[in-house]
């Protein structure tokens, strides 16, 4: 039992690891700090945000379930968690390129607080994090 605990918390901490590692790979790509403009109201950090960290526990999810159990498949988590926050952010830097101006600035730039709306771009940008992390977990099955 308590060797199970232990795997339960390993996992736990990768898993903790993985998404933060995620949000400050996220924050580097985007202009700002992107916990001041979370928590700040900014609609579109949060979006992108919530929609970075779900894809990366989908991945997750799927590492964990596709892997050897217990202690063999850790590593494994690891890596595939560590692939996501790249592809994911390989993923966003596409979307820069091909559309006009900048993406981060423009959704960054939306303002905070009852009156900010969320930038069309962002839901393109939560859904393609989303896509990619369908993708990677449909590779671990």
């Amino acid at each position: 039992m308590l060797e199970l605990v232990a795997q339960i918390l390993a996992y736990t901490g990768v898993g903790l690891v993985i998404l933060v590692v995620g949000f400050f790979v996220l924050d580097l790509i985007t202009p700002g700090n992107l916990g001041k403009l979370v928590i700040e109201g900014n609609p579109n950090a949060a979006l992108l945000s919530a929609a970075t960290l779900a894809s990366l526990g989908i991945v997750l999810w799927f590492a964990i379930f596709a892997t050897d159990p217990g202690w063999q498949g850790l590593d494994e988590t690891v890596v595939f968690g560590l692939v996501s926050v790249a592809a994911q952010a390989i993923c966003f830097l596409v979307l820069d390129l091909i559309t006009p101006g900048k993406l981060g600035e423009e959704l960054m730039a939306g303002g905070s607080g009852a009156g900010a709306r969320i930038h069309p771009g962002t839901w393109v940008s939560a859904s393609a994090q989303l896509a990619i992390a369908l993708v990677i977990a449909a590779a671990l099955i």
